[in-house]
């Protein structure tokens, strides 16, 4: 199939000036050519859309997602199967293609079997990097042991996420990349929806960590790492880690680390504010969970107000960068793209600089260098949307904006004229 966008505003995904009036031509699942309509030649066999009054984005990227399924409320996870969760896990799967996300790092939760689902079209969604489980010291971020004395599984189809010492780690690590895993994910601090710790105590020691980074770089992967808590950071980033998941309590000593590194920070900074809102509307939210999920909400956001001159200047100092949600059962499912909102207003960037680290800086987190602009050579993965985007992020929210999505070179949603 030959398609030809035109008329539309061009955003490339790599931090160019827009291009007026431009042409993308799709041929089969590959970007052919992209930039102004006078210097592009559309095929005779195309089949042509008009995108004028358009913007024509790469499809964007979310580097933090949790995709599967389980219910807020503790009981009626108790009550429901695994077989009911993976089902319900497809919805938020789709309602992520649906707002213009075309690739995604699962962050935990997601098997090998959501990946093939996808890549086989049985099931529409992103295309997904997956991690599979979140490896966590006992009684850390991802242990979810309760007083009670039991352990409740959060995705009941996957392996035990708990892992002491370096033997244990280096089992997991390997086992995780044997059941398929893209990358390694494991936590180094507390986190909010922690039953039995704090979101700013470090987990594992460096020497933990580095089997981790070890194990994964035998198989050319790399290594997220959950940090909240400044300590957690400096852990994660003394082993060389490849990316801080959340990091919002870095202080000068991490940014130096990580831009001499070359760290990415995926900061995931609208899910706090975004929780803190939607209690005092929904009071039953507070208690749908264990632990003190309301409490460590409010303390992060309040430290949020002298953490954003930090942000801002280590972005300026050219912090490496990538838009990630941390859509979850919490709260975002479908609405992903409000991060971009809080990373211009919180970070101090533009909307362009946004739009960047949600294409071409997310598909260089993401270690995909076919992804995440148009131009010649990448895959399809296109995004229309009406209007300027660059004028208001505000625009990327509404899903009745965005007319078309493209991944692979297939449509999801086509609303053009033809």
């Amino acid at each position: 199939m030959t398609t030809a966008i035109t008329g539309g505003q061009l955003v490339t995904g790599l931090g160019s000036d827009p291009i007026p009036n431009s042409t993308v031509v799709i041929v089969g699942d590959r970007i052919a050519a992209a930039g102004p309509a006078a210097d592009v030649t559309i095929p005779a066999n195309a089949n042509t859309l008009d995108a004028t009054g358009h913007t024509v984005l790469p499809g964007l990227i979310d580097c933090h997602v949790h995709s599967t399924y389980r219910a807020r409320d503790v009981k009626q996870h108790l009550l429901n199967t695994p077989s009911y969760n993976i089902l319900r896990s497809t919805q938020i799967i789709e309602e992520t293609l649906a707002c213009g996300i075309t690739s995604a790092r699962e962050m935990s939760g997601a098997d090998a079997g959501f990946r093939a689902a996808i890549n086989e079209r049985l099931i529409p969604g992103p295309r997904l990097q997956i991690s599979i489980l979140m490896i966590s010291q006992t009684g850390g971020h991802g242990d979810y042991w309760v007083p009670a004395g039991m352990h409740i599984p959060k995705r009941a189809w996957l392996h035990s996420p708990v892992a002491d010492g370096p033997e244990e780690i280096r089992k997991l690590v390997r086992h995780v990349l044997m059941a398929g895993a893209d990358f390694v994910k494991i936590c180094t601090s507390g986190g909010i929806t922690s039953v039995t710790d704090s979101w700013d105590e470090p987990q594992y020691t460096v020497e933990e960590i580095r089997v981790a980074v070890d194990e994964a770089a035998n198989k050319g992967k790399s290594v997220a790492v959950h940090a909240e808590g400044t300590s957690g950071i400096k852990r994660a980033l003394e082993a060389n880690v490849h990316s801080i998941e959340h990091g919002w309590f870095v202080d000068e000593e991490c940014v130096d680390r990580m831009i001499d590194q070359g760290t990415w920070w995926v900061p995931t900074i609208a899910l706090v504010p975004l929780s803190v809102e939607h209690r005092k509307t929904n009071t039953q939210w507070s208690t749908q969970q264990l632990g003190d999920e309301a409490k460590k909400d409010n303390e992060i956001l309040s430290l949020f107000e002298t953490q954003r001159s930090l942000w801002r200047d280590a972005v300026q100092r050219g912090m490496k960068v990538a838009m990630g949600s941390d859509q979850s059962h919490r709260l975002m499912t479908g609405n992903n793209l409000v991060e971009l909102e809080y990373m211009v207003d919180w970070l101090g960037i533009s909307p362009m600089e946004a739009i960047v680290c949600a294409t071409g800086r997310a598909a260089e987190c993401m270690q995909r260098p076919d992804l995440g602009a148009l131009e010649p050579g990448r895959l399809a993965d296109v995004v229309v949307v009406e209007g300027d985007p660059l004028s208001d992020i505000k625009l990327l929210q509404g899903r009745d904006k965005i007319k078309l999505i493209m991944k692979d070179g297939e449509f999801y949603k086509q609303e053009l004229v033809e």
